[in-house]
């Protein structure tokens, strides 16, 4: 049986510190004639992206990918690219980007010849879209990703000589399994915008499946043109992340290291979750801005602290930074709480008001404006990341 191989990356957020052995088997893969694309979220959360603002991440994508679907954090970083010309192709049917965009973005791609020829769609999900911050997405045009639409560009790679033709999504594995069971007219799927338990689901010759994220793993696809596909899941251990050979990143990730070592401040004790973390800079915030409630969307936060906070495991923390802000009108907190939920968000809230009474509410300038409401910024000026390094800071700096 005459299959293609095909290795997909997702949500990889910038994690080449620990995901060293995940890019030694993509190259690997790639050197024996596989194809190589990522569903989304290549660059940041981290704090490898700010310090490498998105360069090595770009010549990565460059070296070992054929094609990538972009991720709601991928943006900003896609419209700076030091190097658009050796970029590989960026697909999505549902997303335009601004003019200044230097690199190639098309619906779908026919990918580099195989037998069989296999073709992707590639789109954004409205959920993600809409997590983008406005500054990021300004100039971007979207539409919904409808059946319609992919059918549409599904037709055209059959038409330009695709045998096989598969959807490469950056909406999220639940919504993907959704759109399956409701007739999608791509059966096979792979997943982005994850962060999900599940790697595979299948149900009457149809598939939704998706890679480890944050450079634990790999997926990879055997493609046969009658449909019989095999999938399988390669999956690697941080601590043992050094590649057999040299892969080029051993100078910038010393000059990470070196970087990221920087004390920055301790705490009385450890702080062993995001959620730990939360519940403290929201009374910190709070407090800061002289609001009656501060509300923090947890996912600005993607881990814990150690006691003593270094540069690394503080962005590490809160890699998304924003502006504090003030709401100009008065609200009940559990109203703001409960329009959050309502857009995916997983809302921290601090406050003093008494319940079901409207407060004075600060929060962050991204959730206010998910939430679409006007607000001013704090005086004077903070910042998320500032106020997080205000907690931590040791008392003798």
């Amino acid at each position: 049986m005459d299959t293609t191989t095909l290795v997909v990356t997702t949500d990889f957020h910038s994690a080449v510190p620990g995901g060293r052995a995940t890019l030694a088997a993509v190259r690997q893969w790639r050197a024996r004639g596989a194809l190589v694309v990522d569903t989304g979220d290549f660059f940041g959360g981290n704090a490898f992206h700010e310090f490498s603002g998105g360069r090595v991440e770009e010549r990565l994508l460059a070296e070992l990918y054929d094609a990538l679907v972009p991720g709601n954090h991928d943006l900003a970083d896609l419209m700076r690219l030091a190097d658009p010309g050796r970029f590989p192709p960026v697909v999505c049917a549902n997303l335009r980007p601004p003019d200044g965009f230097g690199g190639r973005w098309g619906s779908s791609l026919l990918l580099p010849e195989r037998e069989p020829r296999v073709g992707i769609v590639g789109y954004l999900g409205q959920q993600a879209f809409e997590a983008i911050p406005p500054t990021e997405r300004a100039g971007f045009r979207f539409v919904p990703p409808t059946a319609n639409l992919i059918a549409t560009e599904r037709d055209r790679l059959l038409s330009e000589g695709a045998d096989v033709v598969i959807g490469v999504s950056h909406a999220g594995f639940a919504q993907d399994v959704s759109d399956q069971e409701h007739g999608w007219p791509l059966k096979l799927v792979v997943a982005g915008h994850c962060h999900s338990p599940s790697y595979h689901w299948a149900s009457a010759g149809r598939h939704v499946v998706k890679a480890p994220e944050v450079g634990a793993g790999l997926l990879r696809i055997a493609l046969d043109r009658a449909g019989g596909h095999i999938f399988s899941i390669e999956t690697f251990t941080p601590s043992v992340s050094v590649p057999s050979g040299p892969d080029g990143l051993e100078e910038a990730l010393a000059e990470y290291e070196a970087w990221g070592s920087e004390q920055v401040g301790t705490l009385p004790a450890r702080l062993g979750t995001r959620e730990d973390v939360a519940q403290l800079l929201a009374e910190r915030a709070r407090t800061a801005t002289g609001a009656d409630a501060f509300v923090l969307n947890l996912g600005s936060l993607r881990a814990g602290l150690p006691q003593t906070v270094t540069r690394q495991s503080l962005m590490d923390c809160v890699p998304f930074d924003a502006d504090l802000v003030l709401v100009d009108s008065t609200y009940p907190v559990q109203t703001v709480l409960a329009a959050a939920r309502r857009l995916g968000e997983e809302p921290v809230a601090s406050t003093q008001a008494a319940s079901g009474t409207s407060a004075c509410v600060a929060t962050t300038s991204y959730l206010a404006e998910r939430l679409g409401l006007a607000a001013r910024p704090a005086v004077p000026p903070r910042t998320l990341r500032g106020t997080l390094t205000d907690l931590v800071r040791s008392p003798h700096e």
